[in-house]
């Protein structure tokens, strides 16, 4: 089902604070121009509280649901089982907020009690607005990002084709956050690391497949000591070593990076897309 598709999950990224803004801003108009709550717009002073508190309302529950919930709680927004069907319960739950954030408002500057005959009737009318369209667009917007990636892993792929990529075997030593503490890897080994919080699971190949070991470093940390471009940070939690990578396929999330012994599934989020395909199209020269 399609319901059951993967989909990417909300993240605590900068670009949401300002869909949220733009949101609030879209929100106060409409609520001028079409009255559906039936506000009393009659005076100019009336006219700015909505264009000011409605749409500080929405922006503010956006803000929170779209960059701080993501920030605090990133394990309860793992790609890894966010699909179609969280996303538009998760987008439910924001409307269903909003609109009773905005109902209460509705209430006080028409002097009105609170009542659940109204309330409801603020909801459902909210809903009808609202859940059905997004719902499609979800939908819609799943199956667009999913052709779209697998689109792009078969181009990554004919163009990786049987392309023998040298591994350089570079001896690497990293410091990590705990005082005189380091550990040294060859990248011949070097599978991918996997952030959590303040630590990374070092992901390496030896004898009896692959193995890993933590380290109290963040992945940002660990990257700016690495030089080489096959070791890649694809997503905000993986950097992967691209010399590792033996199949790709994608999903609406992006690429998945398939490694060596088949096991292992490295995500790549759409935005590094373009330099993992630039990377694999490059000469034997890029590999270094």
């Amino acid at each position: 089902m399609v319901l059951d598709n993967a989909y990417p999950s909300p993240s605590p990224e900068l670009r949401n604070l300002l869909v949220a803004f733009l949101f609030g801003v879209f929100i106060s108009f409409f609520l001028i121009f079409f009255e559906p709550f039936d506000i009393d717009l009659a005076s100019g002073r009336t006219k700015l509280f909505p264009l000011l508190f409605f749409g500080l309302i929405t922006t503010v529950v956006l803000s929170v649901f779209l960059y701080l919930l993501p920030l605090t709680f990133p394990l309860l927004f793992k790609e890894d089982y966010w699909k179609v069907k969280h996303q538009i319960v998760y987008c439910s739950i924001i409307l269903l907020v909003i609109a009773t954030l905005n109902g209460l408002y509705t209430n006080y500057i028409n002097s009105l009690s609170f009542s659940w005959q109204n309330y409801w009737w603020i909801i459902n009318r909210t809903f009808i607005l609202g859940c059905f369209p997004f719902s499609i667009l979800i939908l819609v917007d799943s199956i667009r990002k999913e052709r779209s990636n697998y689109k792009a892993a078969k181009i990554i792929l004919d163009i990786k084709g049987n392309k023998h990529i040298p591994h350089v075997g570079i001896q690497w030593s990293i410091n990590t956050d705990l005082k005189n503490e380091s550990f040294t890897f060859n990248d011949k080994c070097f599978a991918f690391a996997e952030a959590h919080g303040n630590y990374i699971d070092f992901y390496f190949e030896d004898s009896d497949g692959i193995k890993f070991k933590t380290y109290r470093i963040n992945l940002t940390a660990f990257e700016k000591q690495l030089s080489a471009r096959y070791l890649f940070r694809c997503h905000r939690s993986y950097l992967v070593n691209l010399n590792k990578v033996t199949d790709i396929t994608g999903n609406a999330q992006g690429l998945k990076l398939i490694l060596n012994d088949k096991r292992y599934i490295v995500p790549v989020s759409r935005k590094y897309i373009p330099e993992v395909r630039q990377y694999f199209a490059g000469s034997t020269k890029m590999y270094c």
